[in-house]
């Protein structure tokens, strides 16, 4: 699987925005470095999973997800680094998830990390999750209709009540 996902088909764009795009201002801090100031490799999938999880809180808080009985767990993950990141470097997550016409099993997010005095990429990849019944362990076959309204509605470009970017 390439490091980015490609790009949405001409029918999934037609006349409406098919990603959903979120931004992640940080810096790494000293307990993730070693003694080299360099951030350790695993922290790389700490920030991806903020990345995701700040659309997923969106999509589906966690206290709805309980009441639900369904989880998301991560069932790939994978980063290219391309450069060593700094105690210190100010970072840009950029995570985007391009949205799904029907429920397919999965969701896909890439995320790219930016050095923001840099402009220069440090590091991509891609996570990939599935949605669960907590009981079973199975697979969800169809989302509740409500949950997927407001799936729809975050590739449309809106924003969860109370959400800032």
């Amino acid at each position: 699987m390439p490091p980015r996902l490609p790009p949405p088909t001409s029918t999934e764009t037609a006349g409406r925005l098919r990603s959903i795009r979120r931004r992640l201002h940080f810096t790494p801090a000293f307990h993730q470095v070693d003694m080299m100031s360099v951030v350790h490799n695993v922290q790389y999938f700490y920030w991806f999973e903020q990345g995701r999880l700040q659309i997923m809180e969106e999509l589906m808080p966690l206290d709805d997800a309980v009441k639900l009985g369904v989880a998301m767990p991560v069932v790939e993950n994978h980063c290219l680094y391309h450069k060593p990141v700094r105690y210190g470097d100010p970072l840009l997550l950029l995570t985007e998830h391009h949205c799904l016409s029907a429920w397919e099993g999965r969701l896909v997010f890439s995320h790219s990390l930016v050095h923001r005095k840099l402009k220069t990429e440090m590091a991509c990849g891609w996570s990939t999750a599935t949605l669960i019944e907590v009981a079973s362990g199975r697979l969800v076959k169809e989302w509740p209709k409500d949950l997927w309204q407001r799936y729809l509605s975050l590739a449309d470009g809106d924003r969860a009540p109370g959400r800032e970017e």
